[in-house]
């Protein structure tokens, strides 16, 4: 691991019995979790964010299903709208299927023998805060379409977006060891975890809210796509604080500037696949198709201008650090 990247998938090489996995699915299964679902119980017990993005799911009444609300796995985008309306998440049962796998030749197949064939991917970590951010930012409107199709949300939608980039980046920097790598792999759209020793130093020395706010933030700018994150930007974020006084004056300089590098580094995705999937997603909802026009204003200006946005993010930044 280097200072500016963690590779989840250069960890997933466990070399244990397809047996002794499905062992510990079944003895790490509880009320919380989801038994058919790869890893769930096992990331419950041991990843504090999936876990504390599940109970806060639960909380809000947002439960999970093996249908499929709405052309989900045929097109996770296009769905998002039925799987909000339904607040059902919706998760194929990939457990039964490496249970017949392990069935057809009993304690034979290794994990490793997985390594380039393995059972579909769930994104219940992901859809879950997708699901928390709408309920928080949108409250329970009866028509989830027209909510997100209002032009003065714009800023709600992408914080959602965000929200959930942030709580699987924070869930991938607290995977160790090969199984819990091997499960969250198979759980995440997330694979990479840039900058993770710098966020964890800081998040010793500064606290955890104030780093999830920040990686937020982070992750809302680069949707606007704002590339790094600038001193002026960072001081922004930091003046908008919704959980104390704005923390500038006790920041030192040195440590804004290891900020500004770490929240620059995490920021970096694929800028095609970033702006067409903006572009999708939004010009289904009304927006034009010229995105960067769309999503040309600042967006902590746009905090700024919403008096109820302060309560709001500040319940999505505790749900990551109870």
């Amino acid at each position: 691991m280097t200072a500016r990247s963690a590779d989840i998938s250069a960890d997933i090489s466990a070399d244990i019995s397809l047996a002794e996995l499905l062992a510990l699915q079944r003895q790490s299964h509880g009320p919380a979790c989801l038994l058919q679902n790869l890893g769930d119980g096992f990331l419950y017990r041991k990843n504090p964010f999936y876990r504390r993005v599940r109970d806060a799911a639960r909380a809000r009444g947002i439960g999970f299903t093996l249908a499929d609300p709405g052309d989900y796995f045929a097109f996770p985008l296009v769905a998002l709208d039925s799987l909000l309306s339904a607040r059902k998440v919706p998760y194929r049962a990939n457990y039964s299927a490496l249970r017949a796998f392990e069935r057809a030749r009993p304690g034979f197949f290794r994990l490793s023998d997985l390594r380039k064939n393995r059972p579909q991917p769930n994104y219940i970590l992901h859809e879950s805060a997708h699901a928390v951010a709408f309920q928080e930012l949108f409250g329970k409107p009866r028509d989830v379409h027209a909510a997100l199709s209002e032009p003065n949300k714009l800023v709600h939608i992408v914080l959602g977006e965000a929200f959930a980039m942030t709580a699987e980046y924070f869930a991938a920097c607290a995977v160790s060891g090969r199984v819990h790598a091997w499960f969250f792999s198979i759980n995440s759209y997330r694979q990479r975890i840039p900058a993770k020793k710098a966020v964890g130093e800081l998040v010793m020395q500064l606290g955890l809210p104030l780093l999830v706010w920040l990686v937020l933030i982070a992750f809302l700018e680069n949707n606007f796509f704002v590339e790094s994150l600038a001193m002026k930007r960072l001081e922004r974020a930091l003046s908008l604080y919704p959980l104390a006084s704005p923390p500038t004056s006790i920041i030192a300089h040195s440590d804004r500037l290891r900020l500004c590098r770490a929240l620059s580094a995490l920021m970096v995705m694929n800028p095609e696949f970033r702006e067409d999937t903006a572009r999708l997603f939004l010009t289904m909802h009304g927006h034009h198709r010229n995105i960067r026009r769309v999503l040309s204003r600042e967006p902590l200006d746009l905090i700024a201008a919403d008096a109820a946005l302060p309560r709001q993010l500040t319940r999505l930044v505790t749900v990551l650090c109870d």
